[in-house]
């Protein structure tokens, strides 16, 4: 039958929409005698409106939080203290662990025991919040239990987490439609009616499920990546929207069909750089790699001759935690972050294995040559190191983009720290278009040179670079970010498991409709094959005839 391997598939989830649907039938028929223990459950079914709310508002209009049960969890200690009583609590118990872990910062504390510090903290403030509902008779106070979990786990710790790595303004916005999202599943749950008819109507159980199953696996295109989008799809000329490649569609059917989940622990900066150079690709050369904390004095013995290198944690992202030194005065180093001595540079790596910049409790540190912009890029990039992200998928480049550093991003090729992202031709390698914080944008902001007609040196050398790193990595779909150095050329920085997605408004070009086609190939040939293959199609408008 056509339809077994769908069904064999999906047999598990019928599995259990069906067992739940014979429970509400069970429930239903003796549903006077489940009543009053139902209605007692009121709570857990507020839960189930609330974070269906907040999976709708991430899902399907885009918003980004802090979490999807966490805010579900705020919104029910919001039912019981009331909403604004409840805003002023979750705002001060953010502040009480945003000023914590500004006093503890300095000791470098491991972030397992820096979260006991802060939910010390935060639970000594709840308790003196407790004795206050009692001495002053504020019942709306004696839910706030359930703050300091939540607060501590999920929204504060990742909202100063965030701070360190990008600044305030993401995490800041984070944290503000966090509270938006927050105050539209409250609303929706104090409707009275709604809960009960849910509580009192057993079919709704497994019809909520069915919901989040449906609008989970069917759902492509997010409300607000209309909006950000319009610079690839605005204008008579713009990319029709079936072919872009948005949040949902990437993960679903490219990132989670393509790329084994096994190998995410593995591909921290400096596992990737041993495979990379074990098959081949050239990558910036490794001096030291700190892994535990006794390493430390390994650094210290480095520094003391050492003038040209770069800082890096191994887990992170971004340009986040990087520190560049480009030679030393006297006692202290010249770096993008000021003047450091030795001394500061240690203990920035001590700071880096908190697992600061990486999400996690603890990361490696690694020391890398320093990489000098090619003399060919000079002109274009006045300070900093631009790269070149290479969109490859199977072994074939499908779209590139130019990261251009200016002096708001602090020389870092980031494009939310404001780096310019230019949009490169394929089969030339030239930038035909360019965006800067989401704008079309002619010239570089500090050197007003023009961008558009620029030709990216190595430019085949690239693309088969790009190709097999990825392949190399063991994903198959990738985001390969590559620099030019002026000794060594083309090297691979990095791979991403996840690379975004402004890269099709910089390129004004659809990245399904590329990827599709590359579906429609047998991924086969080495690596210069597959990319003179990916040329043709880009030649022919990426249709899949190849």
């Amino acid at each position: 039958m056509a339809g077994s391997p769908a069904l064999v598939r999906h047999a598990p989830f019928l599995a259990l929409v069906a067992f739940l649907f014979l429970a509400a039938l069970y429930v239903e028929v003796y549903l006077d005698a489940f009543t009053y223990i139902l209605l007692n459950s009121r709570l857990l079914f507020q839960l189930f409106v609330g974070v269906t709310v907040i999976a709708v508002l991430k899902n399907v209009v885009g918003i980004q939080t802090f979490g999807t049960f966490a805010p579900a969890i705020v919104a029910l200690a919001f039912l019981q203290a009331g909403l604004l009583v409840g805003i002023v609590l979750l705002l001060n118990i953010l502040a009480i662990v945003v000023a914590t872990r500004e006093m503890i910062r300095r000791e470098l504390v491991q972030q397992d025991h820096r979260v006991a510090i802060q939910l010390i903290m935060v639970g000594l403030t709840i308790v003196v919040l407790e004795v206050l509902a009692e001495y002053y008779h504020l019942p709306q106070l004696d839910f706030t239990f359930l703050f300091p979990v939540l607060i501590l786990a999920w929204t504060s710790e990742r909202f100063v987490e965030g701070v360190d790595r990008t600044g305030w303004e993401r995490p800041s916005k984070e944290l503000f439609w966090t509270l938006v999202t927050i105050v539209v599943a409250y609303a929706v749950m104090v409707q009275a009616w709604l809960v009960d008819f849910v509580i009192l109507t057993p079919f709704t159980w497994p019809l909520l499920v069915v919901i989040n199953w449906y609008l989970g696996t069917q759902i492509r295109v997010r409300l607000l990546e209309r909006r950000r989008f319009r610079g690839a799809t605005g204008g008579s000329d713009g990319v029709p929207p079936a072919d872009l490649l948005t949040m949902n569609v990437r993960n679903r059917e490219f990132v989670s069909k393509y790329n084994d989940p096994a190998l995410f622990p593995l591909l921290t900066k400096a596992r990737t750089k041993d495979t990379l150079a074990l098959h081949g690709v050239p990558v910036p050369e490794t001096l030291l790699v700190v892994r535990e904390k006794a390493d430390l004095g390994k650094l210290a013995a480095f520094l003391r001759d050492a003038s040209e290198f770069v800082v890096k944690p191994a887990s992170g992202f971004g340009g986040e935690g990087i520190v560049v030194v480009r030679g030393r005065e006297g006692g202290s180093f010249r770096t993008n972050q000021g003047p450091m001595t030795a001394e500061e540079l240690v203990a920035h790596a001590q700071y880096i294995q908190t697992g600061a910049f990486a999400n996690s409790t603890s990361d490696e540190v690694l020391v890398e040559a320093l990489v000098v912009q090619h003399p060919a890029m000079k002109d274009l990039v006045p300070e900093g190191l631009a790269d070149i992200r290479v969109i490859a998928f199977q072994g074939f480049p499908v779209m590139a983009m130019a990261r251009l550093p200016t002096r708001e991003s602090g020389g870092r090729a980031n494009l939310h720290s404001g780096a310019v992202g230019c949009g490169v031709q394929m089969s030339a390698g030239r930038v035909t278009r360019a965006t800067w914080h989401g704008r079309a944008v002619a010239k570089h902001p500090d050197t007003g040179m023009s961008l558009a007609g620029f030709s990216i040196p190595f430019w085949s050398q690239i693309l088969e670079i790009a190709a097999a790193g990825q392949i190399a990595s063991g994903l198959g779909y990738a985001g390969v970010d590559i620099v030019l150095d002026a000794q060594r050329g083309p090297l691979v920085l990095e791979v991403n498991k996840r690379p975004g997605l402004e890269i099709q408004n910089a390129n004004r070009a659809g990245l399904l409709k590329r990827l599709r086609a590359i579906e429609g190939l047998r991924a086969k040939g080495d690596a210069e094959d597959r990319t003179a293959r990916a040329l043709n199609l880009d030649g022919s408008n990426w249709e899949a005839t190849a």
